[in-house]
């Protein structure tokens, strides 16, 4: 198996990010990578373009995607993991890894107290205040990138500005609207969580 390396980029621009996520899935031989970061504002859409869900204001760049999922927003405090990984090293297939996804941020969640599940037929992690967690992948020849994102303490007029993943009528949550926790705090379970399974 290949050799997993953590990279913690902090506050990044997505163009950047989306050069050094491109030069680490070419170079896919050196090992399988973990990004983790937080991006400035920015809009981003996947394969499932939908003209209603688009932003209503011009509040953040938007970024088209060669990934899964619909329209989605990063920005500020919110936390944004991105595996490149070899899935024949895990022996997963798309369906399980997308589980799995799911299943790290439900799990880093409730170790904080807060009670995270599925939705029938949805992909990501919903609360009872709203949705807070949100994955979109892309995968070729076995390789993963893009990833999930975890809202710690975003400005939710940015989601409420667009139909996210498609879901017009979904709330938002964040950590703090359950947990007193910080972020760096919270970014240490996740890191626990993510070393536990890869």
């Amino acid at each position: 198996m290949n050799k997993l390396k953590f990279i913690f980029l902090g506050l990044s621009d997505y163009q950047k990010f989306l050069d050094l996520q491109d030069r680490l899935t070419k170079g896919k031989g050196e090992g399988n990578y973990i990004i983790i970061t937080e991006h400035y504002p920015v809009y981003t859409v996947g394969k499932r373009i939908n003209k209603e869900d688009l932003p209503k204001k011009d509040l953040a760049p938007l970024i088209k995607l060669n990934r899964g999922g619909g329209i989605t927003f990063h920005g500020f405090n919110q936390i944004v993991v991105y595996p490149i990984l070899d899935l024949r090293d895990y022996k997963l297939n798309l369906k399980k890894y997308i589980r799995l996804l799911e299943d790290i941020m439900i799990n880093s969640l409730k170790e904080i107290g807060i009670n995270a599940y599925r939705k029938d037929g949805l992909v990501g992690v919903f609360t009872n205040k709203g949705k807070i967690g949100f994955v979109g992948i892309n995968i070729s020849q076995f390789i993963t990138n893009f990833g999930f994102s975890i809202n710690y303490e975003v400005d939710k007029n940015y989601f409420y500005n667009i139909n996210p993943c498609g879901l017009k009528d979904e709330n938002i949550a964040n950590i703090t609207d359950f947990s007193d926790i910080s972020k760096s705090e919270f970014i240490n379970i996740l890191y626990k969580n993510l070393k536990k399974i890869f």
